[in-house]
């Protein structure tokens, strides 16, 4: 029988001998994502599609997308700054 693998089998998001500090951190920044996603996907994202009004000069479609990359880049930011 081979023995187990030290690999882990599918996406890790922290080890187990994490504090909970780190674990609610990630938990976050993992919902902070997941948020993202849903906005930028239908139907959230069709009541942002239209031309005007121009926000900064950028369609309203565009600028929010621009927004939710903009939130998601400092999340990563903080992230990563925050891990020790």
């Amino acid at each position: 029988m081979p023995e187990p693998s030290p690999l882990p089998r599918g996406p890790v998001f922290f080890s187990p001998h994490a504090s909970p500090k780190h674990r609610r951190r990630r938990l976050v920044f993992v919902s902070l994502i997941a948020t993202a996603l849903l906005a930028l996907i239908w139907p959230v994202y069709s009541l942002f599609s239209g031309v005007f009004p121009l926000v900064l000069g950028l369609p309203l479609s565009l600028a929010w997308v621009v927004f939710w990359l903009l939130v998601v880049f400092v999340a990563l930011i903080r992230l990563y700054r925050s891990d020790p």
